[in-house]
């Protein structure tokens, strides 16, 4: 992998760790490229779009926050960056096959690579 996307992954760690925004815009901004040409730098690279890549990871911390469980699922759908929590609720559906609650409840935290998808972070 090359150094721009290691500095990517890595922006994308730490934004997720600090709570900040996880966005194309955002991350592309702080690295000081456009959209564009770091988006499609990540898709010759890995076969993926950025901002699947992205909506993932934010899926998957969120997860993590619904397994520690001190979070309602509205707040924890906006700390990920999820401005509607139906849309965030659609979305965990679609990754992991049962609604927060649910995941909350009975799902595991080795869920997160519940599907073969190459992992980047």
């Amino acid at each position: 992998m090359d150094g721009l996307l290691r500095s990517l992954i890595k922006t994308v760690r730490r934004r997720l760790r600090e709570d900040e925004e996880v966005t194309v815009e955002a991350v592309t901004r702080e690295l000081g490229y456009t959209r564009q040409y770091i988006s499609g730098r990540f898709h010759r690279v890995t076969g993926r779009l950025l901002s699947h890549f992205l909506k993932e990871k934010r899926l998957e911390k969120a997860a993590r926050l619904l397994k520690a469980g001190n979070l309602r699922v509205s707040q924890i759908a906006r700390r990920c960056g999820f401005d509607s929590e139906n849309y965030f609720r659609q979305q965990f559906r679609h990754r992991y096959g049962m609604s927060p609650r649910q995941f909350r409840s009975n799902g595991t935290l080795r869920a997160l690579t519940r599907r073969p998808q190459a992992q980047m972070a």
